[in-house]
């Protein structure tokens, strides 16, 4: 078949952009239903080689293509060399399956997964020829709807999205097809979509709106065939999802508020998927996902059973517990990895007593003599400061605790011995429907004087330091926590310029600045504000499941600094998660 107009300019820019491999599709496992009458974008606004490796946006691919008669295709944010070309030469955001205008689909479907990709989504509705405000766009106009975690705060957003889907797509998303299928006019569309309670229209008011939960969390939907990229990915490995949920009670965490309860697969269901999904693709590594795989009651046999079938297999476990067991899971799993990532979050008891994180010290030093006495050599640390009624103590503890780990690995390894103690220290940005929602950033003179020590006071050898940069930071926290007007400062900052802020080298401070104060608001202010308990919430229209009232009591149990314990082994404590068929459910308990 001959080129079209449009595919030939976009062969002829791809000549004179970095990685055309981004755009060009393709790939093996990809999908294409010329035939289909409903078209849906699937788009992660990131560069394709974090998109590529996003596992919901695999599973609502999979889920649409192989269980409708509808066809998804993919687009991820242009990277800006591409996107300035595009413009210049006046061409469409475009998928990456058939290469078709965007602006042609009948549903461009964007998920939220991070705070500073949200230029990035104007950049796409943009490029796409879409009006970028929703009360703008008329019958011939692709529905733009925004799911993800972080869509539990809509309103950053309410002003460039039609509709918002609070949730777990798996079970949602058909029914979402289905209207699409059975009515062709937009505003019809919209209307029916307003009937679905998950769902948050802008244009149709500010109704309560529950989160739709995939109560029984089947292995179907699980992708066994994903799309393997061409280009490089950030994760080129198969991934089967093994648990959802987590009670741990972190009172930082917002997935672990918006994803309970916990639900488990099976061991024989996780074993053959992963199997499938290793011979469909090539890959010579199979993540076993979830919030803290470690938690999930299978892993200990499912390592058996998968390194039984691939005995050189890598398989890795990401989000593991502090504590001997899972650093015995993972030296089982991967004889050939040697680091090892632990997460205490915190160093010392009383601020891991304010943020319900349920580990001691020695539980700590006893983790990291058992990865140094496995044989790993790098020991990832991982903290966080400007952490609510965090002292200074709590900064020093960190580094108590990074040369304890050091000392630890010489007692193995020798004083020259090859290894290193990596400390991460990221900064709190506290997020919608958590115990900590009222709580503000700590400044950011703060956050650089506690840097600051960390860097001088982490030297020497075998030990590293990474910190998060402070502006982006603050940047996350003014609008994960905004409200209507924060879309209008967002407006601003990308027609000046903003996009791919989590990306340093484009990361522009002064165009945020400017935009925040046009609106008669300072960014740091934003970020660092405190609010009454007793205030309304932009976000309080959204239903997470877990009360209102549970997160004000786990607030004041902060300040108390008592921990709650994990309901799955310690009781019940009325969060307001489990509902009727929602409840935690243990396959192995």
């Amino acid at each position: 078949m001959e080129a079209s107009p449009l595919q030939k300019t976009i062969e002829h820019l791809l000549t004179s952009v970095e990685k055309p491999s981004r755009y060009i599709g393709g790939e093996t496992n990809e999908v294409v239903k010329p035939e289909a009458t409903v078209r849906v974008a699937l788009s992660y606004p990131d560069a394709y080689e974090i998109g590529i490796s996003n596992q919901a946006l695999q599973i609502l691919y999979g889920l649409i293509n192989n269980r409708t008669a509808a066809a998804a295709e993919r687009v991820y944010c242009p990277w800006p060399d591409m996107a300035d070309a595009m413009r210049r030469d006046g061409v469409p955001l475009f998928t990456l399956e058939s290469w078709r205008a965007v602006r042609d689909m009948d549903l461009l479907g964007i998920t939220l997964q991070a705070e500073l990709t949200y230029s990035n989504v104007l950049e796409l509705i943009d490029l796409a020829g879409i009006p970028l405000r929703g009360a703008d766009r008329s019958e011939g106009d692709p529905i733009v709807l925004a799911g993800g975690p972080s869509a539990s705060n809509p309103m950053p957003l309410a002003a460039f999205v039609d509709v918002f889907f609070m949730g777990e797509a798996e079970e949602g998303l058909l029914q979402i097809i289905e209207i699409l299928e059975q009515v062709t006019g937009r505003e019809e569309r919209l209307d029916r979509l307003a009937m679905l309670p998950f769902l948050y229209l802008p244009s149709r008011g500010e109704r309560p709106v529950e989160r739709l939960v995939f109560a029984d969390f089947s292995i179907d939907t699980q992708p066994t065939s994903p799309v393997v990229p061409y280009a490089s990915a950030i994760f080129a490995r198969a991934s089967v999802e093994v648990m959802r949920g987590c009670t741990r009670g972190c009172r930082f965490c917002h997935a672990g508020t918006w994803y309970r309860p916990v639900r488990e697969r099976r061991v024989e269901d996780v074993v053959t998927a992963g199997l499938q999904q290793l011979d469909c693709t090539g890959y010579d590594e199979l993540s076993l996902t979830s919030l803290a795989t470690s938690d999930w009651t299978g892993v200990a046999r499912a390592i058996t059973e998968i390194k039984a079938d691939r005995p050189q297999l890598n398989l890795s476990l990401p989000s593991n517990r502090v504590d001997t067991g899972p650093v015995a899971l993972l030296a089982a799993a991967n004889s050939r990895q040697r680091s090892i990532t632990l997460a205490p979050e915190a160093a010392t008891q009383r601020m891991r007593d304010i943020i319900c994180k349920t580990i001691t010290d020695e539980m700590i030093d006893t983790a990291i003599d058992a990865a140094f006495a496995a044989g790993y050599t790098s020991i990832k640390l991982y903290f966080m400061i400007g952490l609510p009624l965090e002292t200074f103590a709590e900064v020093e503890g960190i580094v108590e605790l990074g040369y304890r780990a050091r000392e630890i690995g010489r007692r193995h390894l020798g004083e020259g011995g090859k290894f290193t103690v990596h400390v991460s220290a990221s900064n709190f940005v506290p997020k919608p429907h958590t115990p900590f929602q009222w709580d503000g950033m700590a400044h950011p003179d703060q956050l650089r004087v506690k840097q600051d020590y960390l860097r001088r006071a982490l030297k020497g050898r075998q030990l590293k330091l990474s910190l998060h940069d402070a502006r982006t930071s603050m940047l996350e926290g003014a609008i994960g926590r905004g409200d209507a007007i924060t879309g209008d400062v967002l407006e601003a900052a990308w027609r000046a310029g903003a996009r791919f802020d989590a990306w340093t080298e484009h990361h522009r401070e002064d165009l945020w600045q400017e935009a925040f104060q046009a609106f008669g608001r300072d960014l740091v202010a934003e970020a660092t504000r405190e609010r009454d308990p007793l205030d309304t919430l932009p976000w309080d229209h959204v239903r997470s499941g877990v009360s209102k009232e549970f997160l004000l009591d786990e607030w004041w149990q902060s300040r108390a600094e008592r921990p709650t314990g994990d309901c799955r082994w310690d009781g019940c404590s009325d969060c307001g998660a489990c509902v009727g068929p929602v409840r935690n459910r243990l396959v192995e308990a």
